[in-house]
């Protein structure tokens, strides 16, 4: 699917295999060259009050403002979807979800993100990540703000 998106969408992304599952973004820099946190980025699947899902695309090393999100969102509430839930509206499972390839969702990308020319994420499974350029993230997804998102 993920590999899929990138050929039709003629994007330079690369999806790698890894040594082991990663689950964590401290595992993903492990497997990166640099083995450094500052390129790591992580999508997490929320849902609002309203049961709306919201992507959010930040740095592996920061955790989610979630009065911010509600705020931005217009929400009264959002928690952490489960990994069912983040299976069947994303396509993949925890750990594995990339910043593209998921449609009809709005994605919040915090600002900080956008300062990386090139990050590495998700790669659609726990075993697989992938090298992006941040300006096709934000070239390919729909519905993608840039906000400050981040505790």
């Amino acid at each position: 699917m993920l590999t899929e998106f990138i050929k039709a969408n003629n994007l330079s992304a690369k999806v790698f295999e890894c040594t082991g599952k990663v689950k964590t973004s401290a595992q993903a820099a492990e497997q990166t060259e640099t083995h450094s946190s500052k390129i790591i980025v992580k999508s997490i699947l929320l849902i609002t009050s309203e049961q709306d899902p919201i992507l959010i695309i930040l740095l592996g090393k920061d955790k989610i403002d979630f009065e911010k999100i509600k705020k931005i969102a217009s929400v009264k509430d959002v928690q952490l979807a489960d990994p069912t839930e983040v299976l069947e509206i994303t396509g993949y499972e925890v750990g594995g979800v990339p910043p593209i390839s998921i449609y009809g969702i709005k994605t919040f990308i915090d600002k900080e993100v956008v300062k990386n020319k090139k990050i590495i994420c998700g790669g659609g499974d726990s075993s697989h990540l992938m090298k992006i350029q941040v300006q096709e993230i934000l070239d390919n997804v729909d519905e993608i703000q840039i906000k400050d998102i981040k505790k």
